[in-house]
């Protein structure tokens, strides 16, 4: 009796594992299903480019002043760029578009003969201006020039609202996937399903963005009224976006 009772035990026990295998194995043949359902897709790239003006400029200078005292360099710093900034709004260029990017005050030393001697004091002050009606451009250099100021980059165009050009671009590269992908299913001769895939390069980045912009370097030994005629061309700025659009397929 007691042999034959765990002989019953036995034979449940192998009733139990075989179950139990037929359910996970069972479950293993369902996972791979779906995921062999999942991998029937396509993936298509859309692009799409375009070419605005730009509508506003920048330019970058700054003012400089050796002294012996902070308090000298500093007074000739603001005392010179407070005749600028009120030459500039002359110009209406708006006080938020005049911004101070870098400020330093610094001691400066000579060495000679490995003994340092102490030079004085050099207050910098470096300022860009935004120029939100091009047409003003040259007016800003020559103000800039008349101001005797002691570097200035280089004069840049760009467009200052990109957001609207970006969504019409998005929108355009979109379509164009999808004219793509509907092209290769019939090729391929397949029915597109849902879209379960996208990204976009630029979304994040923006690395994919590209400009033309033209640049012009400001000569400092450039005559006053060469400066004030100065015909500044603009050129244009390319945009460019790629979205990437998974389907599936059945």
């Amino acid at each position: 009796m007691i042999e034959s009772h765990k002989l019953t035990n036995i034979l449940l026990a192998c009733v139990f594992v075989a179950l139990a295998y037929l359910t996970f194995a069972q479950r293993d043949i369902r996972v791979h299903m779906a995921q062999d359902e999942q991998d029937r897709t396509i993936t298509v790239e859309g692009t799409a480019e375009t070419f605005v003006a730009p509508d506003t400029a920048s330019v970058s200078f700054s003012v400089t002043k050796k002294a012996q005292s902070t308090d000298v360099a500093m007074d000739s710093i603001n005392e010179r760029m407070g005749v600028l900034v009120e030459e500039l709004q002359r110009l209406d260029i708006a006080q938020k578009d005049i911004k101070t990017i870098n400020y330093t005050v610094q001691p400066e030393y000579s060495y000679n003969n490995g003994t340092q001697k102490f030079e004085g004091y050099r207050a910098t002050q470096r300022i860009t201006v935004t120029i939100r009606d091009l047409s003003k451009a040259s007016d800003v250099l020559g103000i800039v020039n008349r101001a005797d100021v002691d570097h200035v980059s280089q004069l840049s165009f760009f467009v200052d609202e990109t957001d609207e050009v970006m969504k019409e671009l998005r929108k355009q590269a979109i379509d164009d996937a999808k004219e793509k992908a509907k092209i290769l299913a019939k090729d391929l001769d397949v029915h597109l399903d849902d879209i379960v895939g996208y990204s976009d390069d630029n979304m994040d980045t923006g690395n994919q963005m590209l400009y033309r912009s033209q640049k012009m370097d400001y000569v400092m030994s450039a005559h006053e009224e060469d400066v004030a005629d100065a015909v500044v061309p603009t050129g244009e700025n390319q945009f460019r976006i790629s979205v990437s659009v998974t389907y599936k397929i059945d």
